[in-house]
C-alpha cells in the first residue's frame, strides 16, 4: 500500500475518533441542559401549585364573607319587617349557608383537580430528566462504539505501518504497536 493511502487512512481514522469522542461530549452537555430545563419546569409547576392554593384560600375566605353578608342582610330585612322570629328568616339563612357550602365544595374540587394536574406535570418533568440522562449515556456509549470501530478499521493500517520499525537499543525489530 502506498504511503499516501496509508496517510489518508490514518488521518481518516483519527478524524473519526475525534468526531466520535467530541460528539459524545456535546451530547452529554445537551443532556445536562435538558435536565436543567426539566428541573426548572418542576420549579415553575411548584410555584403554580402554590399560587393555586393561595387563590383557593382567598376564594374560601371570600365565600365565607359572602355567606355572612347574605345572612346578615336577611336578618336585617326580617328585623325591619318584624319577622325575625318567623320561619322565612330561618329558610333564608339556610339558603345562604347552603349556597356557601356549595361554593366551598366547588373551590375544593377545583383545588383537587389542580393538585392532580400538578402531580402529573411533576412526573412528566421527572421523566424528562431521566430521558435526558439516558440520552447522555447513550451518546457516550455511541462515542465509545465509534472509537472502537475506528480503531478496528485502522488496526490493519497501523499494523502495516509498524512492520519493520525497530526500537533502538532494545534489540527488538518488528511491529511494536
Amino acid at each position: 500500500m502506498d504511503p499516501l493511502t496509508i496517510g489518508l487512512m490514518v488521518a481518516g481514522a483519527g478524524m473519526s475518533l475525534f468526531g466520535g469522542i467530541s460528539g459524545a461530549g456535546v451530547a452529554k452537555q445537551q443532556a445536562a441542559v435538558s435536565r436543567d430545563i426539566a428541573s426548572q419546569e418542576q420549579g415553575i409547576n411548584a410555584q403554580k401549585q402554590q399560587q393555586m392554593h393561595l387563590q383557593a384560600n382567598r376564594l374560601q375566605l371570600q365565600n365565607f364573607r359572602n355567606v355572612q353578608r347574605a345572612r346578615a342582610q336577611g336578618l336585617n330585612a326580617a328585623t325591619q319587617q318584624g319577622a325575625q322570629l318567623g320561619t322565612g328568616l330561618a329558610g333564608g339563612q339556610a339558603q345562604a349557608t347552603d349556597q356557601g357550602l356549595t361554593n366551598s365544595l366547588g373551590i375544593n374540587q377545583n383545588l383537587e383537580i389542580g393538585d392532580t394536574i400538578a402531580g402529573y406535570n411533576n412526573k412528566i418533568s421527572g421523566d424528562k430528566m431521566q430521558l435526558a440522562s439516558l440520552g447522555g449515556e447513550a451518546a457516550e456509549d455511541a462515542g465509545i462504539a465509534s472509537f472502537g470501530q475506528s480503531l478496528f478499521g485502522a488496526a490493519g493500517t497501523i499494523g502495516k505501518l509498524g512492520k519493520g520499525i525497530s526500537m533502538p537499543g532494545t534489540g527488538f525489530s518488528g511491529p511494536y504497536i
